[in-house]
């Protein structure tokens, strides 16, 4: 049996409901913390620790983690820095590589960022439902993506 055309329509909603997810999470992470959807994103990858084995970070692990140049992704950090998100410093063992560490304050937004990303995936999936999307669909994205 031939799923082609099935599976395009699958991964085509699934394209556009990521596009909607991120837009919501997007405007309520500006509006609830000031933070843009990418230094968010940064945010979390520090804290799930992107480094490398020696337990430092390279920016280009970093960048390759948020999808950005290493320039973007330097300027990012130093926006980070200045609104006392982070803090960094030039690793005594490598002089290319920087130790970031979050602050408290980073800590707290990670916290209630995490309810709000919750909240836009959960209303994205309940607009799909009530907009009588595709029940395959629907059936994986409320399995947490295990695929039932």
């Amino acid at each position: 049996m031939n799923q082609g055309p099935a599976l395009i329509t699958r991964w085509k909603a699934l394209h556009h409901l990521h596009g909607r997810i991120e837009n919501v999470m997007a405007r309520r992470l500006h509006d609830d913390l000031g933070l843009s959807l990418r230094e968010f994103q940064a945010l979390t990858v520090l804290q799930e620790g992107t480094a490398t084995a020696h337990g430092w970070l390279y920016l280009q692990d970093l960048a390759a983690e948020v999808g950005l140049s290493q320039s973007a992704t330097s300027r990012l950090v130093a926006r980070l820095e200045s609104r006392a998100l982070i803090t960094t410093s030039t690793a005594a063992h490598d002089r290319r590589s920087v130790d970031v560490h979050l602050t408290p304050l980073a800590r707290e937004a990670l916290h209630r960022g995490a309810s709000l990303i919750h909240e836009a995936v959960r209303h994205a999936v309940e607009t799909l439902t009530a907009e009588g999307a595709d029940r395959d669909l629907l059936r994986y994205l409320r399995s947490d993506g295990e695929g039932r």
